[in-house]
């Protein structure tokens, strides 16, 4: 079953050969050219470096994003006091195109690792905060009625009903924020930046380089798929009462 879905990936490698066959430009090499320079032990080594530093930054932005839009999710889901006073500024600030504030961030924290977590935690932020709140509040009222009835208290009610509710959202959400921290990550890097997958395909592509520009968007695709099946492992281990969803 694993291995048909590796059939899709054969599929794109056998279209990307095609196309590069019938246009013959420079800017569209063979895979096999770029499939070539990834076992050469200098290339893969940087680019290994650099997506590395990549993901240790995704890594760094998704876990500050996630802790205190949990904490407020929760807290919005659970009391429409606190969601009166908290979801307006939310729904203000969401639509916001956040990378605008770039040159701004970089200004009070740097061009160093800080600027570019700050960056995607920011952006990440609000679309974990949107579907945790939507997850507390999907859940039945009567739920938290038997079990205050049961002398619950509110911080069991976290362990055994909250939380075991809302994970599946919460893996769904982490699938969403990984696409979208990468390729913020990616623009960030992009600026002013000497490190990071971001910075090697657009140098690469600066010097015309087109099969080691390549390289990197295979790497930065393949740590993509590893961690989008990471997450799908990590949601049939906690939450198997939706396997059968996705079958």
């Amino acid at each position: 079953m694993r291995g048909k879905r590796l059939i899709p990936l054969g599929g794109l490698l056998l279209i990307w050969g095609l196309l590069s066959l019938l246009i013959r430009q420079p800017f569209l090499p063979s895979p096999l050219l770029v499939l070539g320079l990834l076992f050469k032990g200098k290339v893969i080594g940087g680019l290994l470096l650099h997506m590395g530093i990549s993901l240790m930054r995704v890594f760094a932005a998704l876990m500050l994003a996630f802790v205190p839009a949990l904490i407020l999710g929760i807290a919005s889901g659970r009391s429409r006091r606190f969601d009166r006073f908290v979801s307006p500024v939310m729904y203000v600030l969401f639509p916001i195109p956040k990378i605008a504030l770039l040159p701004l961030v970089i200004l009070f924290l740097g061009l160093g690792n800080g600027s570019k977590i700050f960056m995607v935690a920011l952006i990440v932020f609000f679309q974990y905060y949107l579907n945790i709140t939507d997850g507390v509040r999907e859940i039945d009222p009567h739920y938290f009625d038997s079990f205050r009835s049961l002398g619950g208290r509110f911080t069991e009610s976290l362990r055994h009903l909250i939380l075991p509710a809302i994970l599946p959202r919460i893996f769904s959400t982490v699938r969403l924020t990984l696409g979208t921290g990468i390729a913020v990550l990616f623009l960030t890097e992009t600026y002013a930046s000497r490190s990071g997958i971001g910075w090697y395909i657009m140098d690469a592509w600066s010097r015309l380089d087109y099969v080691e520009m390549y390289g990197g968007i295979v790497i930065l695709g393949a740590a993509g798929f590893l961690l989008i099946e990471l997450v799908n492992r990590g949601q049939r281990r906690f939450c198997p009462w939706t396997e059968g969803r996705h079958q």
